[in-house]
């Protein structure tokens, strides 16, 4: 990708196009059916305040890592907080149109059986708990979604209504302006491909801050393509890399190094963990990885479906997988998917435990 603020779409482009067409489209579905505008709101308010709602800065980099996933040599990832606005920066694929209906829509993500974490098209409704102005910035097409202006539309058509969406109706909106009056901005559009950038409410600072203290540097071994992930804050930068040196893996977090290694298979399902899998994977083939960390190989690991969830594991190290689990990724589910799995797992350690010797 060029250096350069020049390239960057205006609103009268494709995008801009197709997101007045989907936007007129909404509107005269809820006139025809005003029973979806109570739909789509509650879904996000679950979404924004229920199992998602500490996971903004997650599911930020999970997006940006899935446009890198399909970019030919991956690149970096930037975070930046301030005060008054959180960035997520990348130099993955521009946005396309159906990444706009997952952002529009549930349960709509065209993520599947690839290499890409997100699958859902949910985890972006979690930034309402924390704005009421996603923007979000590609050179593809840029657009921004506002609470009080879907509230004054939406209560046009549905006067009734009681509770108003806000993911549902983008604005197309030319980029250069945003550039000129916020010089962070100005500064990430010469290098990346997508920004988001979200005004934040009271109270968001301070949450997201400690979702950047507490994000796992782990998440570098399973995403390749991820070169670099970057925070900085108004007190501190921190930078996670990752590196292959033989058979190890150098995981550096700031000045501090560890060394890790990666053991990996590729299961095919059977037929009865396939009917068990989730609907939105279309392959019978699943990456299994375990990475075992070389200063801590006795102590107990966790199951990973590419970030953390709180399934437990007394075998050293981190088991990553898709794993079937709840809706926001945090306990793995019992069944025949899951059953198969850790066979896979147990005959994956069995086969690599002599390489640790």
């Amino acid at each position: 990708m060029s250096d350069s603020i020049s390239d960057w779409a205006s609103s009268e482009g494709p995008l801009g196009v197709y997101i007045r067409e989907q936007v007129k489209n909404t509107l005269e579905a809820y006139r025809a059916q005003p029973n979806l505008v109570e739909e789509h709101a509650n879904t996000e308010d679950d979404l924004a305040y229920g199992g998602y709602a500490d996971r903004q800065l997650l599911e930020l980099i999970q997006n940006s890592a899935d446009a890198l996933a399909i970019k030919e040599g991956g690149g970096r990832i930037r975070v930046r907080l301030t005060q008054d606005y959180l960035y997520c920066a990348d130099e993955g694929i521009p946005i396309d149109e159906d990444g706009i209906t997952a952002l529009m829509f549930a349960r709509m993500s065209p993520k599947r059986g690839t290499s890409q974490i997100g699958r859902f098209g949910l985890g972006f409704k979690a930034v309402l708990s924390i704005t009421d102005r996603p923007e979000f910035f590609s050179r593809a097409g840029s657009f921004y979604f506002d609470a009080v202006d879907a509230d004054n539309r939406i209560r046009s058509i549905v006067p009734e209504a009681q509770n108003f969406p806000v993911l549902r109706l983008p604005q197309a909106i030319d980029p250069n302006e945003a550039f000129q009056n916020d010089p962070i901005l100005k500064r990430m559009a010469v290098w990346a491909t997508n920004i988001v950038r979200l005004p934040l409410k009271s109270g968001a600072y301070d949450k997201l801050s400690e979702q950047i203290t507490s994000f796992p540097p782990e998440f570098l071994l399973f995403v390749e393509h991820v070169k670099q992930l970057m925070f900085d804050t108004e007190k501190s930068d921190l930078v996670l890399s990752i590196c292959r040196e033989g058979e190890q893996y150098l995981l550096r977090e700031g000045d501090d190094t560890k060394k890790w290694k990666l053991f990996e298979c590729t299961h095919k399902l059977s037929d009865e963990a396939r009917a068990d899998g989730r609907s939105v994977d279309d392959t019978d083939r699943v990456k299994i990885t375990w990475a075992v960390p070389l200063d801590r190989i006795r102590d107990p690991g966790r199951f990973w479906a590419y970030y953390p969830t709180m399934t437990k594991s007394l075998v050293a190290g981190i088991l990553n997988a898709p794993w079937k689990t709840n809706e926001d990724r945090q306990n793995l589910l019992k069944g025949a998917y899951n059953e198969e799995m850790i066979g896979a797992v147990v005959a994956l350690i069995s086969d690599s435990l002599s390489l640790l010797s």
